[in-house]
């Protein structure tokens, strides 16, 4: 889950977790999600939405504004290690545990996928291994695992190249 870390200065003051589908107010009035109680904080500053993954932060028409990563902004989306500065503090936005898992899914959908070999090529490994042509159909195609103990494409592969 993502996490903003309101810091002033180099003192973390408090973390937020923030679910997908969840909204978060910030500002200096005590009905926002994040209270930052501050002069130079307007009473309701700025919003971050979540669109689906997407984390989305937009100024409320602050006085001061909202800057994220020093340039200012009336709405952004944002990423990992993105700094908000609201007054004179700072809002970390760390999503590398999102990030850390859209990376393993994209990984287990790659070990999923299959592999289409060029037709020509296709036949050649064929010629090679079985020492005769092989009629398949010109979309032949070798489901690849990444199987690192021996499967059929590792077997075939050091049957052909050694």
């Amino acid at each position: 889950m993502p996490l903003i870390t309101l810091k002033f200065k180099d003192k973390v003051l408090k973390e937020y977790p923030i679910q997908i589908g969840e909204t978060l107010t910030i500002g200096r009035n005590d009905s926002n999600d994040i209270v930052i109680d501050n002069l130079a904080v307007s009473g309701a500053h700025a919003r971050i939405d979540s669109v689906s993954a997407t984390f989305i932060i937009t100024d409320l028409e602050s006085t001061n504004g909202t800057f994220v990563n020093e340039e200012l902004i009336s709405s952004h989306g944002l990423r990992n290690n993105d700094i908000v500065l609201i007054g004179k503090h700072g809002l970390l936005f760390d999503r590398s545990d999102l990030e850390k898992n859209a990376a393993d899914q994209s990984e287990e959908t790659q070990e999923d996928k299959t592999l289409f070999l060029d037709t020509a090529d296709y036949r050649n490994l064929i010629n090679k291994t079985t020492g005769k042509p092989e009629a398949r159909s010109p979309k032949a195609a070798v489901s690849v695992s990444r199987d690192e103990s021996g499967g059929f494409f590792s077997r075939l592969w050091k049957r052909i190249f050694g």
